[in-house]
């Protein structure tokens, strides 16, 4: 399990004292990575790509759970998605990390947008013109095939294929930026940290570290 986790996105940012894990939203067996990455990493802050509401939803959702309606996006991510293995809502990489968190006494983060926050960004930056086209070619996605070989692949493919016009490309660069900065702030702890990221936002939110580390902020 450990050389597939280092094979399979566990990367260290040692001058940070930060391990990213790229996770796949919805896929199950997601779930058995976080825990083995858990206890491989043993941090002090568990970070994961959804916001402080999202985990006290995650939180309410294991007391009593209850239906998730997914939209028709959803429903066609997880189609294709079920190529590779089972998928299941809430996103089973998170539930594992809210779980892990809770029985070793580690401290859990939400590091991205919270809702306003969300809300301000999507309305500045995604137009009308970019909602029409992006509700017209839900059909076009459906024909489309993914030529991917493993779930990693797909979820970025995906996500170029999803997030390419141009006010929903710069609203997921803005929740990267933010993600970046929220690490920042955790790393100033030096308290050891593991990230739990989208697999399509990871890479640029480790180069957005990386620049951080060159510039010297």
């Amino acid at each position: 399990m450990a050389k597939e986790l280092l094979e399979r996105g566990l990367v260290e940012l040692r001058d940070w004292n930060i391990y990213f894990l790229d996770v796949v939203r919805g896929l199950k067996q997601e779930a058995d990575r976080v825990f083995a990455a858990v206890e491989m990493v043993k941090p002090d802050i568990l970070a994961m790509s959804i916001s402080e509401e999202e985990i006290r939803g995650l939180k309410e959702y294991i007391k009593e759970p209850y239906e998730i309606e997914m939209s028709r996006y959803e429903e066609l991510y997880a189609e294709h998605l079920a190529r590779f293995g089972d998928v299941y809502l809430p996103p089973p990489c998170y539930l594992a990390g809210l779980e892990a968190a809770e029985k070793n006494g580690i401290e859990l983060v939400g590091i991205d947008m919270d809702d306003e926050t969300h809300t301000a960004a999507y309305c500045a930056l995604v137009s009308g013109r970019d909602l029409l086209v992006h509700s017209l070619r839900l059909k076009l996605l459906k024909l489309r095939g993914f030529r991917a070989d493993n779930p990693w692949d797909f979820a970025i493919l995906w996500d170029k294929r999803v997030n390419n016009l141009r006010g929903f490309r710069e609203l997921e660069r803005e929740r990267e930026k933010f993600m970046a900065a929220a690490l920042e702030k955790l790393a100033a702890s030096r308290k050891k940290i593991m990230a739990l990221i989208d697999v399509e936002r990871a890479g640029n939110v480790r180069r957005l570290m990386s620049n951080y580390e060159m510039r010297g902020d």
